[in-house]
């Protein structure tokens, strides 16, 4: 068996996992020029105690929010508008909505930093949240734009209103088959954190919800207006180079209707009304990377592909006089007739990084239960000791897909997760089975010329292979110097040049 773990339009330039900004989506949305100055040298600790709320969006209009810049979907996510709503209706987690602080420029969001991302809406709470980050030159025509972003899970920062002291009478539904966190063999695993992320609700065991179809007077809370808060604090970002908030992650094909995005000063005070809300703390979650830091470096993190091409590009690298990155799916490591564990002991032997790629490569955020996550992860990471004897903290996600909840589970599994997508895209999974085999050279120089200096490639077709040599060659006489992925991000870990 050949292990090719790909799909054609899947993988993405992350973003949010980018990804959640496919390379299909046109991003002229993102160019607008609007007026907005921001204020990026703005001193923190000259803020207000006390502020307005900076009201974001309100969805008066299909095309910008109250701030006057864009905002609307990506990678095919459907929609439907209506007065004061918008209602999104997801089939995949890379699907993602986006709205703006500015169109341009980098916009300083360090005044409210001390605030909360205030959101009403009505449907499913099985999303991410996400703040993303403009570039280092804040100039949306240099890769990657966005930059990165950090995620957290929706259904953490809900106000579960006590449906008693409102009067309203609901029956609760015990039946935890479909939830993500609290699977029976789990809730030793996930005690603490349910203890605080529930401990103002009834609990029985499993997530408890009103059951629907409920007779006329009972209550339906999923289907009534609910509120996130989510302090500022949580999101790892720079602030003073703020792009959009999104929505993304979808691990449902429920809809979620959007009425109010805001960030305001303070949160509710606790009262039996609101079930005693109180905010939860910040979960680990793993760094998000797209491109390298050091000075005048360019990293290739290449992906699993064919094991009759493995000898092949092992003698360009030789040749080549390079070290690079690759990303290895464990199940591909077990699968003895493909030879893989020999090729990246031998490929480790010659100073390459071997890095962590799941086990059997889902789009892991798609997943239902954090179950499934944790096997993806915990599996890759036992292969790799036993069959390699190596420890990875550098995690690329299949298909480019993050979210809050692939993040925190790498942060519960390995110490200081990296997770790297990319800024320069060959496109091979585009064209290298088409009659223009060639657009991948103008993809990877156009990457490059942006100011990409972290691509993602694999080893599936003998055409992005032959291409290897020339990417090397293009990005020695641009003056860059090739590494591995830990040495291009200044990894202290990471051996020497």
């Amino acid at each position: 068996m050949h292990w090719l773990f790909i799909a054609s339009a899947a993988l993405s330039l992350f973003l949010p996992s980018v990804a959640f900004f496919h390379r299909t989506v046109d991003h002229g949305h993102w160019n607008e020029l609007r007026g907005l100055a921001p204020n990026a040298t703005y001193n923190a600790s000259e803020a207000k105690k006390t502020s307005p709320p900076l009201v974001i969006d309100t969805f008066q209009k299909q095309t910008h929010n109250d701030l006057g810049f864009w905002h609307g979907s990506g990678e095919n996510l459907s929609i439907q508008y209506g007065p004061g709503f918008i209602r999104l209706l997801p089939t995949d987690p890379d699907q993602n909505f986006h709205t703006q602080f500015d169109s341009n420029a980098c916009y300083s969001l360090l005044p409210w930093y001390n605030e909360y991302l205030h959101v009403i809406f009505e449907g499913t709470d099985q999303f991410s949240v996400s703040f993303n980050q403009h570039n280092d030159e804040c100039n949306p025509k240099r890769r990657p734009f966005p930059g990165v972003a950090d995620s957290v899970q929706a259904d953490r920062y809900v106000v579960y209103p006590d449906t008693e002291a409102n009067g309203e009478d609901v029956d609760w539904d015990d039946d935890d088959d479909d939830d993500d966190d609290c699977d029976d063999d789990d809730e030793d695993m996930h005690a603490d954190t349910w203890k605080k992320k529930h401990k103002h609700r009834k609990w029985k065991g499993g997530r408890r919800r009103p059951i629907k179809g409920l007779p006329k007077g009972h209550a339906k809370i999923p289907g009534g207006r609910r509120e996130l808060y989510i302090p500022l604090t949580h999101f790892d970002i720079d602030f003073n180079r703020v792009v959009s908030v999104s929505f993304h992650g979808f691990y449902t094909k429920e809809p979620i209707t959007l009425h109010h995005v805001e960030i305001v000063p303070d949160v509710p005070m606790p009262s039996q009304e609101n079930g005693h809300y109180r905010l939860p703390g910040k979960l680990p979650s793993g760094r998000l990377v797209l491109r390298c830091s050091r000075p005048n470096s360019f990293a290739f993190g290449i992906d699993d592909g064919q094991p009759q091409f493995s000898q092949q590009v092992m003698r360009i690298l030789d040749e080549q006089d390079v070290r690079v990155t690759f990303f290895v799916v464990g199940a591909g490591l077990r699968d003895r007739s493909s030879n893989f564990t020999e090729f990246y002991k031998e490929m480790l032997k010659k100073g390459h990084q071997v890095a962590l790629h799941s086990n059997t490569h889902p789009k892991m955020e798609s997943l239902r239960t954090l179950r499934e996550i944790d096997d993806e992860i915990i599996q890759a990471v036992e292969i790799f000791k036993d069959q390699l004897n190596i420890k990875s903290s550098y995690f690329r996600p299949p298909f480019g897909t993050v979210g809050a909840r692939l993040r925190q589970e790498l942060a519960r599994y390995i110490p200081n997760p990296y997770i790297v997508n990319w800024s320069v895209d060959v496109e091979d999974w585009l064209w290298a089975n088409t009659s223009t085999p060639e657009k991948q050279l103008e993809a990877f120089y156009r990457g490059v010329d942006s100011g990409g200096n972290l691509a993602v490639m694999h080893y599936l077709n003998p055409t992005t292979i032959a291409y290897l040599p020339e990417f090397i060659r293009h990005i020695k006489n641009a003056g860059y110097r090739i590494m591995r992925i830990d040495q291009c991000l200044e990894d202290v870990s990471a051996p020497p040049l």
